[in-house]
C-alpha cells in the first residue's frame, strides 16, 4: 500500500505559492522543484505582470537551478498538468519525473491533448508526468481566480456563476496505463479511482489541506517570501478555508462550507 503523504505535503506546497501568487492578482498555476525531498527551488504564473506568455511557472522554477545540474534527479511538483510548451522544456531538459494536480483541458502536454513527454519520435528523455494529486484543490484554485473581474480590460466583463461554493468538480481522469497508475499508487487505489474516488494519502483515509502546511516549514520555502512576500497564520487559515473536506473513502465533502478568495485591489 503506498503511502503518499509527502507527495501530498509538496503538492500542498506548490498549492500555497500558487495562492501567494493569487494574491499578486496572477494566476495561480505553480509549481516546486525537488531533489532527494529537499525543495530546490519554486515556480509561478508571470504572465500578467510581465506581459510575457512564455512565463510559465516550470521555467522559472528550472531557470533558477545552477548550470550544470542533472535534471534526471529532480522531481517537479506543478499544480495543473505543464501545457505543450511547458511539456517539450521538460523533456529538453531531461526532467526526471512530474507530479501534477489536475489536468489541463485546453493544453495539456502530458496526455490531456498531446503526450510529449512520452513521444518517442522526438528526441532526447521521456519522463513520467502523474497527475492526480491534490487534484480539487487544484481546480478550486484556478476557479477563485476565473471569477475575478479584470480591472485593467477597457470594460470589464461582469464575472456570472461566481457560486463556485455550488459547482461540483468533474469526474477524475487519468492519463496512465493500469500498470503504470499501480505502480505509483498502489493496486488498492485503482478500483477506488475508477469508482469516482479522490486520490487520498493512505487508503482509507481522508484528508484537508491544512494537514500538511506548517508555517515555519512555508517561511523556509526558497525565493518565497522574497517573491511573493511575508507569510503569516492569517494567510494560511484563508489558504485552507478555500478547499473541501476530502472524506475517508476518497468523496470532496460538499457539505463543508468554503470560502471564496476576495480580490485586494492594487495599484
Amino acid at each position: 500500500m503506498a503511502d503518499l503523504t509527502q507527495h501530498f505535503r509538496f503538492m500542498s506546497t506548490a498549492l500555497f505559492v500558487g495562492y501567494k501568487a493569487l494574491l499578486n492578482n496572477e494566476t495561480p498555476v505553480s509549481c516546486i522543484v525537488t531533489k532527494d525531498d529537499q525543495i530546490l527551488s519554486i515556480g509561478y504564473n508571470y504572465t500578467n505582470i510581465s506581459l510575457n506568455g512564455t512565463k510559465h511557472a516550470e521555467f522559472i522554477a528550472l531557470e533558477r537551478l545552477d548550470r550544470g545540474i542533472n535534471y534526471s534527479e529532480l522531481t517537479l511538483y506543478v499544480t495543473v498538468e505543464p501545457c505543450i510548451m511547458c511539456a517539450s522544456y521538460l523533456r529538453q531538459l531531461g526532467i526526471g519525473r512530474v507530479f501534477y494536480g489536475c489536468g489541463n483541458d485546453r493544453f495539456g502536454g502530458t496526455g490531456t491533448i498531446l503526450s510529449i513527454h512520452k513521444d518517442e519520435n522526438l528526441p532526447n528523455a521521456i519522463y513520467p508526468s502523474i497527475g492526480g494529486i491534490c487534484r480539487t484543490e487544484a481546480i478550486q484554485l484556478l476557479r477563485n481566480f476565473y471569477i475575478q473581474e479584470n480591472d485593467s480590460a477597457p470594460v470589464p466583463k461582469v464575472k456570472k456563476n461566481k457560486n463556485i461554493e455550488e459547482k461540483e468538480f468533474p469526474p477524475n481522469t487519468t492519463n496512465l496505463s493500469k500498470s503504470e497508475f499501480t505502480d505509483i499508487y498502489g493496486d488498492s487505489r485503482w478500483e477506488e479511482f475508477n469508482n469516482g474516488s479522490e486520490i487520498t494519502p493512505i487508503v482509507g483515509h481522508g484528508y484537508f489541506i491544512e494537514d500538511f502546511v506548517n508555517l515555519n516549514e512555508l517561511k523556509q520555502v526558497p525565493y518565497s517570501e522574497k517573491e511573493l512576500g511575508s507569510i503569516d497564520t492569517d494567510q494560511l487559515e484563508s489558504f485552507s478555508s478555500l478547499f473541501y473536506e476530502i472524506t475517508a473513502d476518497g468523496q470532496v465533502n460538499y457539505e463543508q462550507s468554503v470560502d471564496k478568495y476576495k480580490k485586494r485591489r492594487t495599484k
